[in-house]
């Protein structure tokens, strides 16, 4: 379980990059879904670094954060500041994570990278249904003045958010996931500092020549491949009301989470527009694996076995709403 757990790390400090985009300056004549593809939209031009800290009862981490936006390239790079050295960077939808300790750079394909990508892929999507929008009041957040939007979940099966963004620029400053519309907070994510645009000192140029891998380095590429669930045997979890699938890949050979694996791994992708859920279908293979349930802040890990496979389940969701989709996997 502790690869997975790193891997959690990682989709946390993800989350949190994708959520640093514009909001719509008002949502009062914008439902869920619109507004969250508002966001979409506009965070793909915003320029700037910052520090980040993520809180949870048990553990803080930080990282610093870079975001380019040109709005057709996606650059961001995240130097890790808290355990491991690591450094991540993303190119729209290629991913190298730099593992410095050991001089290698794992190179992966991700196609559910980005804000809120249920919305955009799913044209059905019922996130309407689900969350309801309410405005917050003011805060000085990283030397700025932010307003503040919560999405209220309408039953059990998910979190709360509450978001707030400058109201000079629309970025998002602080992020908090809540167990119930009213509390506890689970988890916050939120700049202690920021510059934005021009004051970054951001280039196109600098964030392309950060790419460069350093000629003493190994690199590993990951090779993905869209799969058919269903041709494979899997029935997807209908248990939960609005979890849809959004992408599923097939991925070859080791990566950073998973130094030492030989056989391959699907990533199958869940999402109700707001919340996600990620599940890493192996085959079952000798050694000594067992089911485990494991949470982390907001997030939630359950692995089981699953006919020939295990099965691990990680997502922003409450743990009985893991077991239900995790149950609801059906393979032959």
């Amino acid at each position: 379980m502790r690869r997975y757990l790193a891997l959690v790390c990682y989709a946390l400090l993800a989350l949190s990059i994708g959520t640093s985009g514009a909001l719509a300056q008002g949502h009062s004549n914008l439902g869920v879904r619109d507004w969250l593809m508002d966001i979409n939209r506009s965070s793909q031009s915003h320029v700037f670094v910052g520090t980040m800290v993520i809180r949870s009862a048990r553990e803080t981490a930080s990282a610093k954060i870079w975001h380019f936006g040109t709005g057709t390239d996606q650059f961001e790079r995240v130097d890790l500041l808290t355990g491991v050295a690591q450094t991540t960077f993303r190119r729209n939808n290629e991913v190298l994570i730099f593992d410095h300790g050991q001089k290698k750079v794992f190179i992966e394909t991700r196609n559910d990278l980005g804000l809120f990508p249920a919305v955009l892929t799913q044209p059905g999507n019922t996130v309407d249904q689900h969350y309801v929008m309410q405005s917050l009041g003011h805060q000085r957040i990283a030397g700025q003045l932010a307003s503040g939007t919560a999405l209220l979940a309408t039953d059990t099966w998910r979190h709360s958010f509450r978001i707030w963004r400058s109201q000079a620029d629309g970025v998002v400053l602080k992020w908090q996931t809540l167990a119930t519309p009213t509390g506890p907070v689970l988890e916050e994510v939120a700049y202690s500092e920021i510059s934005v645009g021009k004051a970054s000192g951001l280039s196109a140029d600098a964030m392309r020549q950060w790419l460069q891998i350093p000629p003493d380095y190994q690199v590993i590429r990951q090779a993905s491949e869209a799969v058919n669930m269903a041709g494979l045997g899997w029935t997807a979890p209908t248990e939960v009301p609005g979890f849809l699938p959004t992408s599923v890949v097939r991925a070859s050979g080791p990566s950073v989470y998973a130094p030492e694996r030989q056989v391959p791994m699907v990533h199958w992708v869940f999402s109700d527009g707001l919340s996600s859920v990620s599940f890493f279908i192996e085959a079952t293979t000798a050694g000594n694996v067992q089911p485990a349930s494991v949470s982390l802040g907001a997030t939630n890990c359950v692995r089981r076995r699953v006919g020939a496979y295990w099965v691990t389940a990680v997502g922003e969701v409450p743990l009985t709403t893991m077991h239900a989709l995790i149950d609801g996997i059906r393979w032959k």
